[in-house]
């Protein structure tokens, strides 16, 4: 591939790719996050390591125990040969985990279950991309946690309720065409 605009093009539609990821999770739409990844992917992220088809099931327990979640997508690297790609991609996420909430799985086990706490990640996605019949999809993915925190939910104002309401599916905004 040595055309810059196919390059730029292929780079447009790997950090789709990555973007869609993070809708899926932050929506609980496990039809999308089962798209991004081929079916033979394989996904080692916390504590989990096995095929990306299993991880939609993992994550989904984690964050079903969660109020709501936020993933912001930052640097993205994204380094092409051929048919095969690397990226890295810089993420933050913020968890609301609710007061009562306990569980051994991930991050969520140090959680306070005496209070409403928010929980705020900082990591990477390392991939390796592959297309395959024209379309761009995971094939492998390290996500590397570099740093987390946790403070005590603090909720002050009413910018939330003066919008439109959120949902953790497909009612949500994002997916309405009006």
């Amino acid at each position: 591939m040595t055309n810059n605009l196919e390059v730029a093009a292929t780079k447009i539609e790997i950090s789709d790719v990555v973007y869609k990821y993070c809708r899926a999770i932050d929506r609980m739409d496990r039809e999308l996050l089962e798209s991004v990844f081929h079916e033979d992917s394989i996904h080692h992220h916390g504590e989990y390591e096995g095929p990306s088809s299993d991880f939609c099931n993992f994550a989904f327990d984690i964050l079903s125990e969660m109020e709501f979640t936020q993933h912001h997508i930052g640097n993205i690297l994204i380094e092409v040969d051929g048919d095969t790609a690397w990226s890295e991609s810089y993420w933050t996420a913020y968890h609301r985990i609710a007061k009562g909430k306990e569980s051994e799985m991930g991050f969520l086990a140090e959680h306070d279950s005496s209070i409403d706490e928010d929980v705020f990640v900082g990591g990477r996605y390392i991939d390796r991309f592959e297309k395959r019949d024209g379309q761009w999809k995971i094939a492998k993915r390290q996500g590397v946690h570099d740093w987390v925190r946790y403070e005590p939910a603090n909720e002050k104002g009413q910018l939330a309720a003066a919008g439109p309401t959120p949902s953790r599916s497909r009612k949500d905004p994002a997916y309405q065409r009006d």
